[in-house]
């Protein structure tokens, strides 16, 4: 079975991850992996596909105000599906759904798009979306999959869009908890004492991510907890708004600053709290990889994120406010056995419930 995905860029996000870590799970049941990348840049992840065995297109999609330029580029789309033959198309960028979807519908392929995200809607754009929505799927016989339980609800109780929900997954073999001393050799290696208290954030830099929020929140617990870092990983527009509301704020020195790295579980052991601020998610992959890992997570009460609570208490969930960040900041640390129980159902719940072969089954099974 060929099959190829189409995304916006490969970055080092959730949808990328996924599908390399599960990889090897398609090809062992026949798929020849392809992957497209539709944005003006190519994505600083190619190289990760190309790795697992993918074939990597860069091919990108131009504006609807520029329509002759788009109506080209799903010709050219067209021609390369019959070309190579494919026999699935997975969309998983948002703005190429409907188009994309009708090229598989005319080369007479099946199509399968993702809803990644809880995305909002106004008044004036929402018949848009839902008679993209209604078209694509009725007419074109698109496949829909939501990732969560708070997309799936979007999209049922805003768009009445009933969807497969398969939840995502996470590679198991790459996130795992702390070895014996290991997070001792670990923190060594990075430099950081043995008694520090260390939070980390792991996603893109940019609004929804909401990263300001744990930088002004690094005042107040420095002010109970001194000996504090913050390593914040991930690298995008916000990062240097970022910096400098760090050297505003007079806590630069208790961030580091370690962009986009490859080997994350690293730095997810040498950590005693993840921090997720987002305002919204779909599901968040890194927050399944800390949990794995054994780290106790503090979460905005947001969809997408809350989620991880349905199961029980696995994370501490907050209203989006900074101080109540702190405060829970300041309580963690301090309470080391609310920690570790709260970690340990965690990796249970994401073991079970995010597990690889179960969910990437249910994918292939979309494609049958």
């Amino acid at each position: 079975m060929k099959v190829i995905h189409i995304l916006h860029s490969l970055k080092f996000s959730g949808a990328e991850i996924m599908y390399v870590d599960a990889a090897p799970f398609f090809q062992k049941k026949g798929c020849k992996l392809t992957v497209m990348a539709t944005a003006t840049e190519l994505g600083e992840y190619a190289l990760f596909f190309e790795r697992a065995g993918y074939k990597v297109i860069h091919q990108p999609m131009p504006s609807l105000k520029n329509y002759i330029s788009r109506i080209k580029f799903y010709t050219s789309m067209i021609r390369l599906l019959k070309k190579e033959e494919f026999e699935v198309v997975h969309i998983h960028s948002s703005i190429a759904m409907w188009g994309l979807s009708l090229c598989a519908w005319i080369v007479n392929i099946k199509s399968v798009y993702t809803f990644h995200a809880v995305f909002p809607t106004r008044l004036l754009t929402y018949p848009y979306h839902c008679l993209i929505r209604w078209s694509a799927k009725t007419i074109f016989k698109c496949r829909f999959q939501t990732i969560s339980d708070s997309v799936y609800d979007h999209e049922l109780k805003l768009y009445h869009n009933k969807t497969t929900k398969v939840y995502n997954w996470y590679g198991n073999t790459r996130f795992f908890p702390a070895l014996v001393k290991e997070k001792f050799d670990v923190r060594k290696e990075l430099g950081i004492d043995e008694q520090t208290l260390v939070l980390i954030s792991i996603g893109g830099c940019n609004h929804n991510k909401r990263h300001v929020d744990i930088i002004k929140a690094l005042p107040l617990i420095l002010n109970k907890i001194p000996d504090t870092l913050y390593l914040h990983l991930g690298k995008g527009c916000t990062e240097s708004e970022e910096i400098k509301m760090a050297n505003d704020l007079g806590v630069v020195n208790q961030i580091r600053f370690c962009g986009n790295q490859e080997f994350v579980r690293k730095y997810l052991i040498a950590a005693d709290v993840y921090l997720m601020t987002s305002f919204f998610e779909g599901i968040s992959i890194t927050t399944i990889e800390a949990m794995a890992c054994n780290i106790p997570t503090i979460l905005y009460d947001v969809p997408g994120l809350r989620d991880f609570n349905k199961q029980g208490k696995n994370s501490i969930l907050i209203p989006a406010d900074y101080r109540l960040l702190a405060e829970a900041v300041i309580k963690l640390g301090a309470n080391k056995k609310l920690a570790l129980e709260m970690a340990v159902r965690a990796k249970k719940t994401v073991d079970i419930l995010y597990n690889m072969r179960n969910n990437a089954t249910e994918i292939y099974n979309l494609y049958l």
